[in-house]
């Protein structure tokens, strides 16, 4: 008979009750693992990287299997914890070549543009589709050296695994490849504080995408004496962009030179007079409308931009307006209608007044997230941003996502045991290996919020996107190979458990250095190359069943 975990968790003995509370505790650990992302980004966004983005950041990214890994070998007897630490190695290995695989070679999918004559991909621009060769990413020269560092890190399995093909494998062998994974954990961490070039690009595209949403309301309500910069087709008004064009032209040149720009951003209330802010917004500004690099902007070039960032803010105060008509009706309220009307009360007597919203002058709640904010498509995109930062203080933005990292911590380290409970009694009453069901089920539930994250960025279709999701992704396993590994031998230590997980070890290994060896000499990556990495998924799985029927333990 199973056992309830803390007498309060449900568990069961039979292989569909356990499928059940695999899907409801997993899904519960995707919720706090979803509450520690958006926090960290949160976090991130309004404190500058160093401590925050370098330490604590990648830690709680781990926190999820981390915590996975210590629950699996701690509970009951020394027998018990033998059979449950499977869990840990199989949401260890499987983890990390989830993330190697499906998350690198998904990405590589998404992210796929046309490949130009010297073969680099051209940003956002897919016209061959289904071709394996002619399209592909183009990584940055930064990206590699987290590859390097990936590759490196998987080094410390040798600590233990060498002792361990020796025969020598012991109570101080667990012990000393502990105290060398925390020791490069804290380098590691030491290192992203010293050179915390992802967060700043995180911290960058943020400001920058804050700045779009910006001059998007700064210009509807420069534009209203005119009249909107939308039709009542929804089309954008080209009469009204061209007369804010002109506006803006003030020696009737025909194009928008740097000096006019300075003084469109000072006119309209989007940079303050210090020369720093005004020359670096101006920078951004100018980067984005000279598409053709001439120094100066067209009508053409200032319509293209606009018009893509009219349409990201409209997508945003679209999905507003679906969250209000939602929690309208969860109210009893008349839901709202498409043109932003307030909701009306349900047998109210007497009239109502409706106020229509402009979605261009529209703010967004602080709990604004949706697909339709994930998918959009700017020249220097920016990770999700889920807050709009003109209606909250820096004090609330931090309150709120420290609110949010204690969340998802409380809820990852409550579900993690009985989570580990529900795998081990599905493979004691399926006669499935707990290893291999972890392998498969648990890096879904802790880092399946990573995943599509890192999928939906990747699919913005430009060389700072993917670049930055190869790079969450070496970062991950890099932490993988440390933290977790770390937590892993120390659980092993403290119960004075025998190694048995060789073939466990030469698997992690080779799919590290296969995937980190292509990740280090190349910088772009035709679509070909997602199809070896991702059979490396199940190759994986296969290699480790080989091994442990070939007696390798």
């Amino acid at each position: 008979m199973c056992k309830e975990t803390w007498g309060i968790f449900p568990c069961s003995d039979s292989v569909l009750g356990s499928i059940v509370l695999m899907i409801v505790y997993g899904y519960l650990l995707l919720r706090g693992a979803q509450l520690l992302s958006n926090g960290s980004e949160l976090l991130l966004e309004v404190i500058s990287p160093g401590i925050i983005g370098g330490l604590l950041l990648p830690i709680l990214g781990a926190l999820p299997d981390a915590l996975i890994i210590v629950v699996s070998g701690l509970g009951g007897t020394k027998k018990e914890a033998a059979e449950q630490v499977n869990v840990g190695i199989g949401t260890l290995a499987g983890s990390t070549i989830m993330l190697l695989t499906v998350a690198w070679g998904g990405s590589l999918i998404a992210g796929r543009c046309d490949l130009d004559d010297k073969g680099q991909a051209i940003n956002k621009k897919l016209t061959h589709k289904w071709s394996l060769f002619k399209t592909g990413v183009t990584t940055d020269n930064f990206t590699p050296k987290g590859s390097a560092i990936m590759t490196a890190s998987v080094l410390l399995y040798a600590i233990i695994q060498i002792p361990a093909f020796a025969g020598t494998s012991d109570h101080i062998s667990t012990l000393a490849g502990c105290i060398v994974c925390l020791v490069c954990l804290a380098a590691y961490c030491v290192f992203q504080v010293a050179y915390p070039e992802l967060q700043k690009r995180k911290m960058e595209r943020a400001r920058h995408r804050q700045w779009r949403h910006e001059a998007v309301r700064a210009m509807q309500r420069h534009a209203q004496p005119m009249g909107s910069m939308l039709t009542e087709q929804g089309d954008v008004n080209d009469d009204v962009l061209e007369q804010l064009f002109k506006n803006f032209d003030t020696d009737n040149s025909g194009t928008i030179d740097k000096e006019e720009l300075k003084g469109l951003l000072l006119g309209i209330s989007l940079s303050s007079n210090d020369s720093n802010s005004l020359q670096e917004t101006a920078q951004y500004y100018m980067k984005t409308f000279d598409t053709d690099k001439s120094g100066s902007i067209t009508y053409p070039e200032f319509r293209k931009a606009l018009t893509s960032w009219i349409g990201e803010k409209r997508k945003r105060h679209e999905e507003e307006q679906r969250k209000k008509r939602k929690e309208a009706t969860s109210k009893g309220l008349k839901k709202p209608s498409d043109d932003g009307q307030a909701p009306q009360q349900q047998g109210s007597a007497g009239p109502q007044t409706n106020i229509t919203v402009d979605p261009l002058l529209s703010e967004v709640p602080e709990s604004a997230n949706s697909e339709e904010e994930e998918e959009e498509d700017a020249e220097d995109e920016a990770e999700d941003e889920k807050k709009d930062k003109e209606a909250m203080s820096t004090k609330k933005l931090v309150t709120k996502s420290v609110l949010m990292l204690l969340a998802g911590t409380i809820v990852c380290a409550v579900i993690s045991d009985p989570m580990v409970d529900a795998v081990s009694n599905f493979s004691k009453a399926s006669k499935i290996p707990a290893f291999y069901v972890a392998f498969v089920v648990t890096p879904y539930a802790s880092n399946a919020s990573e995943l599509v994250s890192s999928l939906i960025f990747a699919m913005r279709k430009h060389k700072k996107n993917i670049s930055l999701t190869f790079s969450q992704v070496y970062g991950a396993v890099t932490m993988n190979n440390t933290l977790c590994l770390g937590l892993f031998l120390l659980v092993m230590h403290i119960r004075d458990l025998p190694w048995r997980y060789s073939s466990e070890v030469i698997t992690t290994v080779i799919a590290t250095f296969l995937v980190g060896a292509l990740g280090y000499f190349k910088y772009t990556f035709a679509t070909f190359w997602a199809i070896p990495v991702l059979l490396i998924y199940p190759l994986s799985i296969l290699m480790v069943w080989g091994l442990d029927r070939a007696g390798l333990k």
